[in-house]
């Protein structure tokens, strides 16, 4: 197993949005709102570290993602 926790930058007004659309995401064990540098925090699970990469890549295709940082523990 291969955990993943990404760190998300969203657009002015499009937490809610974003966050909606990330827990969706088949894999995503959790997402919540915080307050400092990021706006959203991604727990992920996957089998392996490339699939802990398309996920992010699909993270970053959601409109209003403007940046991510993702953290890995396999």
């Amino acid at each position: 197993m291969t955990y993943g926790c990404v760190l998300i930058n969203v657009s002015n007004g499009k937490v809610a949005q974003v966050l909606e659309k990330v827990k969706k995401i088949d894999g995503v064990i959790d997402a919540f709102e915080c307050f400092g540098r990021f706006d959203i925090v991604v727990l992920i699970q996957t089998s392996d570290i490339s699939e802990l990469a398309m996920l992010t890549a699909e993270i970053n295709s959601i409109d209003g993602v403007d940046k991510t940082e993702t953290l890995v523990a396999s």
